[in-house]
């Protein structure tokens, strides 16, 4: 149809001027209609002959829709002059409707875990209101009803390729033996029955995505309530490379809003993939029948390739992920299993070693210390056996629940939707003996399974027993790491009766190439396994698989213990009673680190996350070197500068070279802050003034003293405003500061501005004792200033007999890359220089480097004296953060990825017009966000959406800038190409 031909009706009916716009539809003409004043609406052309009943129902249906305490908006119907809720158009129906804004979910990416659970709220919510209602129309035979689904005529799976054949096969199985059974159990009601990913609306709000509108109410049908919640899943885990997890933070939304009944979970996933099933046939069919109808085939690809994986998941498995996330016990076999256990059965011994001594292998236990990239090398077996010598026992015991940084391999991981996570939480009791060491059955069992799961860090000789204790009670236990030997003797159905001797520990290599120990795991639900069985599960999954594997302690004479995390929760609670309000957290879902790796922060989950925002610890979190030079001195003595010591003049030698001429003289403190502290007071004791020149947003720290001389602090949330003696330029920016647009980048008028503070002072008599700023705006977001802007106002400052003095604490020791101070980036040598933690990995320690004619002039008699400052322990850790920087070629390499990594996101700046700006040197870079439609906006919302969508796929990432619109990289040095490229690539 024309759409100039609707244009007389919209003026002669709603009295209305404009344009229209075609959108696409499976049975209705659909267009957007933009008025004269920019105002849009939807405008639906019903087919010829429309059912006036059929209209009543969607009336009805929408207004019912309208009256819901929603979050999101949907469309209202707008009545014609006359008040008729349609207009006749020939044998059609035209109704007009507000429009609803927002993107389709489809072209949104990522869906956060917390986005989808949003969803499945709204869903949820609607599905109650819906509950109650009822229409005569609502009672139809529709095909795209999933209690139809068994009718659908499927061709025969070869018109489909292999695997996707193959898969339809199976899940139309499915939905014969474990749907079909129960549908006249199921609730009834009206249902959505279309919560598509083009129908469900989102924007950028407060820095997350956002629902914001539900549209097409045109699938509606009376059916299985379930089937609301299976439609919505199957489409929000189209293209997920979980999409079991996926969808369970839909149903845990949906339950929140509309409680599901456990028969509804049963048949909940094959629901899920009849409904993709549908999609495919009915895309199939529109290839034979209407092939340029690009709509109706919109979903075609990602329906296959997801209903191809879901086909790897096993059904139990996404039960008990279902009920897990109705907060209901994932496994039911768990409550028989409990009961049975709680009338303490006779068990047997499971080894005949009477004396055990837990061990505590979790993620942030100082019990493995540190070893390279945790893994389970030579450095691993050391510890094991120092441990058993440390506490004089035969047998260590632990494990169960137990998180560890110890599944590093390919083996253990998998790249999830929210990046790439870990099997790192223990599902057996690790019982570490010597090899050989025999295993006995705790209860009567039957061999189950016999296998040598070969492979590094794999269970090597595995045992599986099938237990049936009681009619209603079946589990499994498994053992791994076994011997070689035990296998042969044994076969499948073998009867082993309690207290038999059937197994032994097995030795390196043959048990997975592990120390010697066996694992012991009880299994209620093999979930689709036959001769292996995960052994660690992710973080994300932990109470699901707690419930399939209890502790394996009950089975044993071993005091039942499991090892749990402190619920995140409770912190935040103790944080709020013991901490000040204005001590802030980063990301709207707070993280706990417990362990740091070189580039890398661990989680309590032994989640890694790739840092790109810590520049305290210099050379890597916890680097091992560092670590060893604080222990060696720590174990011989810490004490204050007053006595003589070797370690504090070797560092303050070393320190001085990195300089050019005349700085030579070190003072050592704890901190940056004391830093600048000591250097506003050695510039006001020489120059006798006490007036100093800022930069407008710079930060020196947090005493009184520097948050005066720190715009960023007093002109920010809380400020005050400039003390009288403070007096600021503005920020020196050559991309949007105030004079960008001049030739020069703005130096002369940003000089022009430094000029006027000395005549100002001038008038006064007075003069200022010096001009302190970053090399690099840090808190400005990432500013570099024009090329010669440092020169002249050095020339300018020093002209008034004030010094310039240069905060280098965050980009100082290599971190430039290609010089080893920032300042020298600008071709000028300050008077003092301060430095901060980095210079010690993150340890308290500060330095002052200036020139002998200052030094000497600040000796004006007051004593200079900072208690720990340049204390033995903080100049070792110094001085070996030194020597690691050059000996490792860490500047050299900050130089390198830098430039790669700053070419990368200019690379993606094209790609992604709301990059706006990529600035920086070295690993201190930045790039500005700004509004596509406005380049003049600071995109802060998008920014800050950016921030946690990178914390959610592992990469910490940060915001700065006035706006909290510039996105901050300056991670620890050691930071590498390949890091770098996950960074760009994700």
């Amino acid at each position: 149809m024309n759409p100039a031909i609707l244009l007389p009706l919209l003026q002669s009916a709603y009295q209305l001027q404009g344009q229209l716009t075609p959108l696409p539809g499976e049975f209705d003409l659909n267009f957007q209609f933009t008025d004269t004043e920019q105002q849009s609406y939807l405008l639906k052309v019903s087919a010829p002959h429309p059912d006036l009943e059929w209209n009543d129902f969607q009336d009805q249906l929408l207004s019912r829709l309208n009256s819901l305490p929603l979050q999101v908006t949907t469309h209202r119907l707008i009545p014609n002059q006359q008040g008729a809720t349609y207009t006749e158009f020939g044998n059609r129906m035209v109704k007009l409707y507000t429009w609803v804004p927002g993107t389709v979910v489809a072209k949104i990416t990522p869906h956060s875990s917390e986005f989808l659970h949003s969803i499945g709220c709204e869903l949820g919510a609607i599905t109650a209101g819906f509950h109650s209602f009822d229409h005569p129309k609502a009672h139809r035979t529709y095909s795209w009803d999933l209690a139809q689904f068994s009718k659908i005529p499927f061709p025969d799976s070869s018109s489909f390729n292999a695997p996707l054949g193959s898969a339809i096969d199976w899940f139309r199985t499915l939905y014969r033996d474990k749907v079909i059974p129960q549908l006249a159990a199921l609730r009834q009601s009206v249902i959505y029955n279309d919560a598509n990913d083009y129908n469900l609306l989102a924007d950028v709000h407060q820095g997350k995505i956002t629902l914001t509108g539900i549209i097409d109410l045109g699938d509606a049908v009376y059916s299985h309530t379930i089937n609301d919640l299976a439609i919505a899943c199957a489409y929000l885990i189209f293209g997920k490379k979980n999409p079991l997890r996926a969808a369970a933070a839909v149903v845990k939304g949906y339950h929140e809003r509309f409680p599901l009944q456990p028969m509804e979970l049963s048949v909940l996933f094959p629901l899920i993939a009849s409904r993709i099933c549908t999609t495919l046939y009915v895309g199939w069919k529109n290839i034979q029948e209407n092939p340029s109808n690009e709509y109706l085939q919109i979903s075609q690809k990602d329906a296959a390739e997801t209903l191809i994986r879901l086909q790897e998941i096993d059904p139990a498995l996404a039960h008990f992920t279902f009920r897990e996330a109705c907060g209901m016990e994932p496994c039911p076999q768990k409550a028989i299993f409990d009961s049975w256990i709680a009338q303490k059965p006779t068990l047997k011994p499971l080894l005949h070693l009477r004396h055990a001594e837990e061990v505590d292998l979790s993620v942030g236990s100082s019990t493995l210390g540190h070893f390279n990239n945790y893994m389970v090398d030579e450095a691993f077996s050391q510890r094991i056996q120092s441990i058993f010598k440390e506490k004089n026992t035969q047998l260590l015991i632990g494990g169960y629940l137990e998180t560890r940084p110890l599944y590093t391999t390919d083996h253990y991981t998998q790249e999830g939707d929210e990046g790439p996570e870990w099997r790192t939480v223990h599902l057996g009791l690790d019982l570490w003996a010597a090899a050989g060491t025999p295993i006995f059955a705790p209860l009567a069992g039957k061999v189950f399974s016999l296998h040598y799961n070969k492979g590094d860090r794999n269970y090597g000789p595995t045992i599986i027993l099938h237990h049936q204790p009681t009619p209603d009670l079946e589990f499994y236990t498994l053992y791994g790491h076994l011997s070689a030997d035990s296998l042969p003797p044994l076969s499948i159905g073998e009867t082993i009766p309690p207290g038999q001797a059937f197994a032994k520990i097995g030795s390196q290599p043959e048990n997975g190439n592990w120390p010697p120990h066996a694992h012991f795991q009880i299994i209620l639900d093999l979930v689709g396994n036959q001769v292996d069985f995960p052994g660690v599960g992710f973080p994300s999954d932990k109470n699901i698989w707690a419930s399939i594997c209890p502790n394996p302690r009950l089975l044993t004479s071993f005091d039942n213990r499991s090892k749990r995390s402190i619920n995140p929760d409770n912190l935040l609670k103790k944080r709020a009673q013991f901490l000040g309000k204005n001590l802030s957290l980063s990301y709207r879902k707070p993280l706990e680190m417990v362990r740091g790796q070189m580039q890398y922060l661990i989680d309590q989950s032994g989640r890694r996350y790739l840092d790109t925002v810590n520049n305290v610890p210099h050379v890597g979190h916890q680097h091992p070197a560092v670590v060893q030079a604080g222990v060696r001195q720590m174990n011989l003595i810490n004490t204050n500068t007053r006595y003589l010591h070797s370690t504090i003049l070797e560092y303050a030698e070393e320190l001085a070279h990195l300089f050019p001429n005349p700085l030579e003289v070190c003072f050592f403190v704890n901190s940056g802050s004391e830093a600048n502290e000591l250097a506003l007071r050695m510039a006001k004791t020489v120059t006798g003034q006490e007036d100093f020149v800022v930069l407008e947003t710079g930060y020196h720290g947090n005493t009184n003293a520097c948050i005066g001389v720190s715009s960023y602090k007093f002109d920010g949330k809380g400020g005050q405003g400039a003390p009288a003696t403070t007096h600021t330029i503005s920020m020196p920016d050559p991309f949007r500061g105030r004079y960008a647009a001049d030739s020069d980048g703005g130096t002369h008028r940003y000089v022009g501005e430094v000029k006027k503070v000395l005549e100002f002072l001038r008038e006064k008599g007075k003069s200022p004792a010096g001009f302190i700023h970053e090399s690099i705006l840090s808190c400005g977001g990432q500013v570099v200033p024009p090329a010669d802007f440092f020169e002249k106002t050095y020339q300018t400052i020093r002209s008034s007999g004030a010094l310039c003095i240069a905060d280098e604490v965050q980009t100082g020791m290599g971190r430039v890359g290609s010089q080893e101070w920032a300042f020298q980036l600008f071709g000028v040598v300050p008077d003092i220089v301060t430095l901060g933690k980095p210079i010690g990995n993150g340890h308290p320690i500060g330095a002052v480097v200036t020139t002998r004619k200052i030094a000497d002039a600040f000796a004006n008699g007051m004593e200079f004296f900072s208690t720990f400052g340049g204390n033995p322990v903080s100049t070792a850790i110094g001085l070996e953060v030194l020597r690691t920087v050059q000996r490792e070629g860490l500047k050299e390499q900050a130089h390198q990825v830098g430039t790669y990594l700053k070419e990368g996101l200019w690379q993606l700046a094209e790609k992604f017009p709301l990059i706006a700006d990529v600035r920086g040197s070295g690993l201190f870079l930045g790039f500005e966000m700004l509004e596509v439609n406005d380049g003049n906006q600071p995109a802060t919302a998008k920014a800050n959406y950016l921030v946690n969508s990178m914390r959610a796929k592992g990469v910490l990432m940060s915001t700065d800038g006035p706006f909290e619109n510039v996105l901050k990289i300056k991670p620890p040095i050691c930071f590498t190409k390949s890091n770098a490229d996950l960074l760009l690539n994700l």
